[in-house]
């Protein structure tokens, strides 16, 4: 058995597993939103700093991402997983230790790497070792457990930042996350299959060709997060309501966010894909027109039923579209290029809210949606296994 071929004798350890490492991950990655404010603040630093040192993790995922993908190659997905959440574990202690700017930047980047190895070690054990017809309940869950800690890890760990001292609030998420890691049992690691060169396996065009859909799709989603709190702010709204708008978002998220892979696998792709992309570039169009707290709250919460409902869809169509025996090197460049998106979103609504207004900024996030719908149908289609899926060969 190679580390490339599905493995029918343990998909429940293999599915356990994932879901435990990415459960330890996502605890990490939502405690620190609000820890690495929160320390940069107490050492003194601005605002800039600490949108540099946040920024920095995504720096770290995008120019890791090639090198991730020959790790996977060489190493297989096991070790992969294993060794980018020992590493962000480390990392987040180190936070929680260093004071200087340097420093910060370098572990929060390093964060970003932990992440991108993490991604796409999941993704890998999916593919190898669960049966394709649970791969999106697989991934959905994935989605899920996201979702559900960044809801409620945020707000522990403030609760433990004001009653511990500041370094245990660092060690307690490293100490949940390895625990996770220890209770999900082991995983045996397979022989891995002779990864062929050149690149991804596929050419660049239609490598940029199937990252459009999602590239546009982050975008919206992370838009959506900005958006919501400035059209509060124009209404004149207090923090406390604000911060109502968004746990709204957050709690329909979550509450649909479990649906999601059952139905990728039952109905296919598409059937998540439309839904999602039509709730929220309806919910877009919604806020654009807002002129009141309960037209916000309306809008909050439909971005959230069709957030809630693409949980898992991009690992999905990620893991589906992997071209055999160049896994690792597609997963990892997907992965990055989808990840363009999130930087994408925030700049267009700060850049659209400041000039034209906030109105404008949701319009164009809607018309962003429907070019990601567009994408996702032209240049993708239907991705499920069985179900029609588009041809992917190696070149």
């Amino acid at each position: 058995m190679t580390e490339g071929a599905v493995s029918d004798t343990t998909p429940r350890n293999a599915i356990r597993f994932v879901l435990a490492a990415w459960t330890g991950f996502t605890v990490l990655i939502a405690t620190l939103i609000v820890l690495i404010p929160l320390r940069m603040v107490e050492l003194g630093f601005g605002i800039d700093s600490i949108s540099a040192v946040v920024a920095a993790a995504g720096v770290g995922g995008f120019l890791s991402a090639e090198a991730i993908g020959r790790a996977a190659g060489r190493f297989g997905a096991v070790r992969l997983l294993r060794a980018g959440l020992v590493t962000m574990g480390i990392s987040v202690l180190l936070i929680g230790v260093f004071e200087g700017l340097a420093p910060l930047l370098i572990l929060h980047a390093t964060v970003g790497v932990a992440t991108s190895a993490i991604r796409v070690g999941s993704q890998l054990v999916v593919r190898n070792r669960v049966a394709e017809t649970h791969r999106g309940r697989v991934h959905g869950l994935q989605g899920a457990t996201n979702r559900t800690m960044m809801l409620v890890a945020p707000v522990l760990v403030g609760i433990a930042w004001e009653r511990l001292r500041p370094q245990w609030s660092f060690a307690l998420p490293v100490i949940v996350s390895a625990a996770l890691l220890l209770a999900a049992g082991r995983l045996s690691v397979q022989p891995v299959a002779q990864q062929r060169s050149g690149g991804a396996g596929m050419p660049l065009a239609r490598m940029a060709r199937y990252s459009m859909g999602p590239i546009l799709f982050n975008a919206a989603r992370a838009g959506r997060m900005l958006l919501l709190p400035l059209f509060g702010l124009e209404l004149d709204l207090s923090a406390s309501q604000i911060g109502l708008l968004i746990g709204l978002t957050s709690a329909t998220d979550v509450l649909v966010s479990p649906i999601s892979g059952l139905v990728m696998d039952r109905r296919g792709r598409m059937a998540t894909i439309i839904p999602t992309f039509t709730l929220m570039a309806s919910g877009f169009v919604v806020l654009a027109v807002a002129d009141s707290a309960w037209v916000v709250a309306i809008a909050a919460a439909v971005l959230g039923l069709g957030n809630g409902f693409s949980a898992g869809l991009l690992l999905t169509i990620g893991t589906d579209l992997a071209p055999t025996g160049f896994e690792g090197p597609f997963l990892g460049r997907f992965g990055a290029l989808s990840d363009i998106g999130r930087l994408v979103g925030p700049f267009l609504v700060g850049v659209l809210g400041e000039s034209l207004g906030l109105s404008v900024a949701a319009i164009v996030l809607a018309g962003v949606t429907v070019a990601g719908l567009a994408a996702m149908i032209i240049l993708i289609g239907e991705t499920r296994p069985g179900g029609e899926p588009s041809t992917i060969h190696a070149h």
